[in-house]
């Protein structure tokens, strides 16, 4: 089959496809013939080598973490799933990648495809949908008129804040630049702010969360405008583990909280996620398709930093 690989630790150039055997499959586990697979903040970071004390110096590796597909074949013990169904899940990326024609994964880590997508472009919905969700959901069982500043809201993580914030009842404030605020508007922001134009910081009012997804707000400064007992969400860590020691110890604070989270596959949470896009007509914003021999363009755009919604890389012919 064929996959993406790299040889060593380092930028997205040195990605290339290579055949590699079909994967095996143990009794709970199912091999997925994959359709698409999205790209994740998470895969160039891995691939540079920031969790490179987990992944080790084995090569060649392969990268990705989510996908959808349909199911080739089952192992002896799976239950939930049938050969020939769609759908959608994610890896454990310190172990193994999903950029290839093939993939052996674990029954809990899959899920359906939502009835509302189309099967390639649920690739996008495991790892920044769940983000997303799990973000907002954190120690928040009502949202309902709480107010949420959304910093990079057209993005693969933040266009699902947007929908699942608006359906949850949150008030959400998005930043992003000039070109998606229209986006931001259409997916349900109640206001939205150009970060060329306006500092969020100085724009009024105080957020019983911000949900930093671009990095541009640093804690110490968002906590001008978090409310008691509000919290910081910080998507960007930079491989730094001391950011989620802090946030650990921030947690049992009773005022002002940050937290520096990571996403596991969750077949559970995936099914979810799947209602919530079917009874509410979610959709999945992909700014960017590319195939898989042009995988290091796609990782590249991911790395630049101004993607819009999801990047997706078309594995099937």
């Amino acid at each position: 089959m064929r996959a993406v690989v790299h040889d060593r630790y380092g930028e997205p150039e040195d990605l290339y496809l290579r055949e590699l055997p079909e994967p095996r499959i143990t009794d709970r586990e199912c091999l997925i013939k994959v359709t698409a697979v999205s790209v994740n903040p998470s895969d160039w970071k891995t691939l540079a080598g920031w969790w490179s004390f987990a992944t080790g110096r084995r090569f060649p590796r392969q990268t990705g973490i989510d996908f959808s597909g349909t199911i080739e074949r089952t192992g002896r013990k799976v239950t939930r799933f049938r050969v020939g169904e769609a759908v959608m899940g994610s890896v454990i990326p310190l172990r193994k990648g999903c950029l290839a024609e093939y993939v052996a994964v674990a029954e809990s880590h899959l899920c359906r495809i939502p009835k509302n997508v189309a099967l390639p472009d649920a690739a996008g919905i495991p790892v920044a949908c769940s983000t997303a969700y799990v973000g907002l959901r954190h120690r928040r069982k009502d949202l309902q008129g709480k107010r949420v500043l959304l910093i990079g809201g057209g993005g693969g993580v933040g266009h699902f804040v947007i929908q699942l914030g608006r359906v949850f009842g949150a008030h959400i404030t998005a930043v992003c630049s000039e070109g998606k605020m229209e986006l931001c508007r259409e997916l349900g922001a109640d206001r939205v702010l150009d970060y060329g134009q306006a500092d969020p910081l100085e724009s009024g009012g105080s957020y019983d969360l911000v949900f930093n997804c671009a990095s541009s707000i640093s804690y110490p400064q968002a906590r001008r405008i978090l409310n008691t007992g509000g919290e910081y969400l910080l998507l960007e860590t930079q491989g730094r583990l001391w950011l989620f020691a802090y946030s650990l110890f921030s947690q049992i604070t009773p005022s002002r909280r940050l937290w520096a989270f990571l996403v596991s596959p969750d077949g559970e949470r995936y099914n979810r996620l799947a209602e919530l896009f079917e009874e509410n007509d979610l959709k999945v914003v992909v700014g960017s398709r590319y195939p898989m021999e042009k995988a290091a363009e796609a990782f590249r755009e991911s790395k630049n930093g101004h993607a819009t919604g999801k990047i997706i890389i078309d594995v099937a012919q």
